[in-house]
């Protein structure tokens, strides 16, 4: 993902954005290890994962990090710092 996508918000819209998207990345990260615990169980018993089955959250891990990684360069191209949260230097 690109941090493009986010060099219109200001330093505060970023640090609010990047908590929610590492408390997202954090509950789906979650998901997706109780997902593989399933699966090793799954694979135990039937011989499969059971995420073959029912689906993973592979893909939400993997799109939250990008996004994640997108803000983090968004908010150092914005010269955002702690002292700075407010306002976005260009």
């Amino acid at each position: 993902m690109s941090y493009e996508k986010f060099t219109h918000l200001d330093c505060a819209a970023l640090t609010i954005k990047m908590a929610s998207t590492r408390a997202d990345l954090d509950k789906f990260s979650k998901m997706q290890d109780t997902k593989a615990n399933g699966d090793a169980f799954g694979v135990f018993l039937l011989g499969i994962p059971f995420s073959k089955l029912s689906g993973d959250h592979e893909g939400d891990v993997a799109r939250l990090k990008g996004e994640v990684e997108a803000i983090e360069t968004a908010q150092v191209k914005g010269q955002c710092t702690a002292e700075s949260k407010t306002t976005k230097s260009s």
